[in-house]
């Protein structure tokens, strides 16, 4: 490009902090020497912290749910403890509170508490601890093994990583599923530990560290310093280097600490071939506290991969822009083929190792494969990887990187070292921290599945945990994953699956909130439904959404944004607007069960097409205005008369 530095730079201060190529939220330069006190400060205790205990003394109302009380009878230390009785299996109550100072950003938490039982059937009692948005949404949590013993046993839940915008943070205390019989809980320990204190995540290139022809013009990483108590980020030092494959140094930087730093270097000099960033800080006296490396490799035209994720996090397959509409399935026969294509999906992804006729049907339909693969053995990579229908591995059902860190890199190795023109998929319930993420996976997807049929049902919070996973990984692949199915298939206390309005108002809110593809659970499910709706019911429910999508998926894919459409603000309307072969679109979804009315201006149009919906709004007094049901989409095609 003819301006080395990019619009970034230029909006963080101007040319010489540019040619720093370090941005940063504080001081941006570190001093020359630490002072007594800041020295004193970086050597501070960093031994865990007790954030919050208690031996159930103060009667607490806030661990009272209907099954628990306050015991005087049976206890540890000190006077009582909490009991939960649970005389039948139709009810699953966790005993919770809410504990101040144990959600900021990346701050591991245990959790320990003494649990005894008595006449406890299909099951135990367990302790937990989970993070939540400011909205309900559950973001993590950590989970410990269940206790069935008489006597007082001492269970520990972590150490477990805060994820980056939890709101707050709940100890909790409960019943198993299905565990009838009582137990209690004395001296509980909440206790903070000090964070990593390196945090580096590439945003550019986001896929592999692959510098691709035509979508990256820079390196762009995002930093951050997490302090121990007592120590401020701008006691350290950030360093970092850029490397050639022979160890040369091509570009190196340094800059004082701060929580938010961007490194950015423009790579149209540098040669193709593999380089590494090596990023490392370091304390007042030059000693490194914590160090990274990162691969990269700036690739030749030649060298493209068949299937890549693009600098938006958006698929190409086979050199054109693809938005996954992917089911989860079980073993895949023809019907199932038949079905999925029926009600627009595009991929399929099935737990079971397809045979060789059913992949070569899924590619004779235009459908795509998701591969279940879950070992580290590269046999299963290297026997289907040339298979014209697939389009990626799925290789992580619900096992954090931060805690099982030597069961899933060898597995996303397997991928990478044997399979170059194929990305991975991971899916949890828990939104991982970005620079775990891009250690272990390519994609990545949260299934937040929030509906039960029930009064408490949160349906915005597909929205607030695909944002969270977005924001954790800039312009990386999020391909979120959609209920369909009925929780109580599960016994998991859902009394239906999602209707229309649930199902459509979920799928965009990930599109909105910026999802690049969508996996929907499951297929299976909908032929069980456990409150009797028939399979074709369900079936044409999720036609309905995923064939509109499906007709939108170039709009979705566009990269131009409407940047002259604003929407008025609102508590519960989200929106995302783009540009798309000279049309301008937007799209907003309303978070909340209760109507909303959507304003919205428009300068350069004077009708609003409601898509799907067959009316359009026309333009009073500036503004656009709309109505939109509880969870309602609208979805608008702007034009002049």
């Amino acid at each position: 490009m003819s301006n080395p530095l990019s619009r970034r730079t230029l909006f963080a201060g101007g040319a010489s902090i540019g040619a720093a190529g370090l941005l940063g939220t504080g001081v941006l330069s570190a001093p020359a020497h630490a002072s007594p006190a800041a020295r004193a400060a970086l050597l501070a205790d960093t031994t865990p912290h007790v954030v919050f205990t208690t031996s159930f003394e103060n009667s607490d109302p806030e661990w009272l749910n209907g099954f628990t009380s306050y015991d005087r009878a049976v206890h540890r230390e000190g006077g009582q403890s909490l009991r939960y009785t649970r005389p039948d299996d139709s009810t699953y109550v966790f005993a919770a509170k809410r504990i101040p100072r144990a959600a900021d950003d990346y701050v591991p938490v245990t959790v320990s508490a003494w649990v005894k039982t008595e006449g406890l059937k299909n099951g135990g009692a367990s302790i937990a601890m989970e993070w939540y948005a400011e909205d309900g949404c559950y973001l993590g949590g950590g989970y410990t093994g269940a206790t069935t013993s008489a006597d007082w046993v001492e269970l520990t839940c972590g150490p477990q990583t805060a994820p980056a915008g939890a709101a707050y943070m709940k100890a909790i205390f409960y019943l198993q599923r299905q565990t009838t019989g009582s137990a209690w809980i004395d001296d509980m320990v909440v206790t903070r530990h000090e964070p990593k204190l390196l945090r580096a995540t590439l945003a550019a290139p986001a896929y592999r560290g692959l510098l691709i022809p035509g979508e990256h013009r820079e390196i762009d990483l995002r930093l951050g310093l997490h302090p121990p108590t007592g120590a401020k980020a701008s006691h350290y030092k950030v360093n970092v280097e850029l490397t050639d494959a022979d160890g040369r140094t091509v570009h190196s930087r340094s800059c004082s600490g701060a929580s938010r730093l961007t490194y950015t270097r423009p790579v149209a000099t540098l040669p193709h071939g593999t380089y590494e960033l090596r990023v490392s800080a370091t304390d007042p006296d030059g000693r490194t506290v914590e160090d990274t490396t990162i691969a990269l490799r700036k690739l030749r035209d030649t060298e493209v991969p068949s299937t890549y994720f693009d600098a938006l996090g958006r698929t190409r397959h086979n050199g054109e822009l693809f938005f996954p509409l992917g089911a989860y399935n079980g073993p895949t026969t023809s019907k199932n083929l038949e079905d999925l294509e029926y009600a627009s999906f595009n991929t399929v992804l099935s737990y079971h190792v397809p045979t060789a006729p059913i992949l070569d049907e899924t590619h004779r339909r235009g459908m795509k494969t998701l591969f279940t693969h879950r070992n580290a053995d590269a046999s299963e990579v290297l026997t289907y990887k040339s298979h014209p229908s697939l389009l990626g591995w799925y290789i992580n059902d619900e096992t954090p990187p931060d805690t099982e860190g030597p069961v899933v890199r060898p597995r996303y190795a397997s991928v990478v070292d044997n399979d170059f023109d194929h990305p991975a998929y991971s899916v949890d319930y828990r939104v991982w921290p970005g620079d775990l993420t891009q250690e272990v996976t390519d994609a990545f997807g949260t299934d937040n599945y929030p509906i039960k049929g029930q009064p408490t049902d949160g349906p915005g919070h597909v929205y607030t945990s695909t944002a969270a996973a977005v924001a954790e990984r800039p312009n990386g692949a999020v391909w979120t994953v959609i209920q369909l199915h009925n929780l109580g298939n599960y016994r998991h206390f859902g009394v239906r699956a999602p209707n229309l309005a649930e199902v459509r108002g979920m799928s965009w809110q990930a599109v909105v909130a910026g999802a690049y593809g969508l996996v929907y659970y499951s297929r299976f499910d909908m032929e069980r439904d456990a409150a009797g709706e028939s399979y074709q019911t369900l079936l044409d429910r999720a036609k309905a959404v995923v064939s509109q999508i499906s007709t939108l998926s170039p709009v979705i894919l566009s990269a131009g944004r409407a940047e002259s459409v604003k929407s008025a603000h609102s508590d519960s309307l989200r929106w995302t607007t783009r540009s798309h072969e000279g049309r301008d679109y937007l799209f907003v979804v309303n978070l909340s069960r209760e109507p909303r009315t959507l304003s919205f201006t428009a300068p350069r149009h004077d009708r609003a097409d409601v898509l799907f919906e067959g009316r359009a709004l026309v333009k009073k007094g500036g503004h656009f205005r709309d109505r939109l049901e509880g969870l309602g989409v609208g979805l608008y095609q702007l034009s002049q008369g």
